[in-house]
């Protein structure tokens, strides 16, 4: 069976228009969004911490002025508001717990009726008397083992100048990969003696301290268990 041929013109005009938006759709598909990313300007990350501003000095002809940015007998240790340190992070953890429980007990009861007013009681020949016996025995072990390992170097910055002279720091650091975001963040107290004179402190040294390596992008998002699944895993009795 064959359409007519004015039929067949006004098919093809409506087709053509479809086919060339949807020609359109997969080119803009096609387009990679990691492209787009890589030309997006970078965002600074926010600095916890902003040095004191300098005041204007007046021009008296003298070498030192008072309140200057110049250290003429102090190292290059970090010891005021806006100043820099280099952490060594060097976290090694290691736990490990194991229990052994053992429960056991037995029960015996016995009970028999020998005389009774004198007379030897007897049933169809059996003497009535009564025994039982339980036993209950319960055995459990468990054992669990943690290791952990994180090992990098990080620039904090100096956030707040105690009075005892501790320094509180706060750092931090964004990295961008192909799989998505890492970050990296570390806040903390240290004492201004654990400076080492080439302005560094280990992770180990810094009171109060939070470490913490996180990220996100497709690749952790393969790696997480689905809600569903977490769902019917937290309420799954067995």
């Amino acid at each position: 069976m064959t359409l007519p041929f004015a039929l067949s013109r006004r098919l093809r005009g409506l087709l053509l228009p479809l086919l060339g938006g949807a020609a359109l759709l997969l080119g803009g598909c096609a387009a990679s969004p990691t492209d787009k990313q890589a030309l997006a300007p970078l965002k600074p990350l926010r600095i916890p911490a902003q040095p004191q501003a300098m005041n204007a000095h007046p021009a008296n002809g003298a070498i030192w002025q008072d309140g200057t940015n110049v250290a003429l007998f102090e190292d290059a240790k970090a010891h005021r508001v806006g100043d820099l340190i280099t952490i060594l992070i060097a976290e090694n953890a290691n736990a490990s717990k194991s229990t052994n429980t053992t429960v056991a007990k037995t029960d015996s009861v016995s009970a028999g009726l020998s005389s009774l007013f004198g007379v030897q009681p007897s049933l169809g020949g059996y003497t009535p008397s009564l025994a039982a016996t339980s036993a209950q025995k319960f055995g459990g072990n468990g054992a669990t083992t943690q290791s952990n390992t994180f090992t990098t170097t990080l620039q904090a910055t100096v956030v707040k100048v105690m009075s005892n002279g501790n320094l509180e720091l706060s750092g931090q650091k964004e990295v961008m990969l192909n799989g998505g975001h890492e970050f990296i963040r570390v806040v903390g107290v240290v004492r201004a003696a654990d400076v080492s004179p080439q302005n560094t402190v280990s992770s180990t040294q810094i009171a109060d301290a939070r470490v913490e390596y996180s990220g996100n992008g497709s690749v952790y998002d393969a790696a997480k268990v689905p809600w569903l699944t977490r769902f019917f895993l937290s309420v799954w009795p067995f």
